[in-house]
């Protein structure tokens, strides 16, 4: 059954948590790591058995790129995403590609599933993806992920974002 929404766009700083219309969801801010600056969501259902979508379109996850974060950012990241239905995460990179792009903003794919594994998310939604790489090779670097969390005895599932793409909460 479709129901009817209503969007109401306002400016939110990190760690501000906004009600939605009618107070049947929430969505909290958390700045990431992109030059510039970034912010990635958290939205929640307000009911019981509520689901919940962390959203992280730009954010690099690597320690090795400097950014003015504190001490417990990563710690904080975590806990963002801890238990959600589905996190929607930058992949841009191969662990390779990766030593040539530091400090602009993007993560790898072995990063993005360390901390869907260590947030204990249901489902990862690779996201962001490097525009050159092809079906074929976004196959490959899924394949590689379900690899990695079956190599750590996690259970996630990995999916590949793409165009038309629907996701139920």
């Amino acid at each position: 059954m479709r129901t009817s929404s209503v969007i109401d766009f306002r400016e939110m700083s990190e760690l501000e948590e906004c009600r939605g219309t009618g107070g049947n969801y929430s969505v909290r801010a958390f700045s990431v790591r992109h030059p510039g600056g970034a912010l990635g969501y958290r939205f929640t259902e307000s009911h019981e058995g509520a689901g919940s979508l962390v959203y992280i379109s730009d954010n690099e996850l690597s320690p090795r790129a400097r950014y003015d974060t504190p001490p417990s950012w990563r710690r904080d990241l975590v806990e963002l995403a801890r238990g959600a239905d589905v996190l929607v995460h930058d992949a841009m990179y191969t662990v390779e590609e990766y030593d040539h792009h530091c400090g602009w903003g993007h993560s790898t794919y072995g990063d993005t599933v360390a901390l869907a594994v260590e947030a204990r998310v249901k489902t990862l939604v690779l996201f962001h993806h490097k525009p050159e790489r092809t079906d074929e090779d976004l196959d490959r670097c899924l394949a590689e992920c379900r690899a990695l969390v079956a190599e750590r005895g996690a259970s996630l599932t990995v999916v590949a974002a793409a165009e038309g793409m629907t996701l139920t909460i």
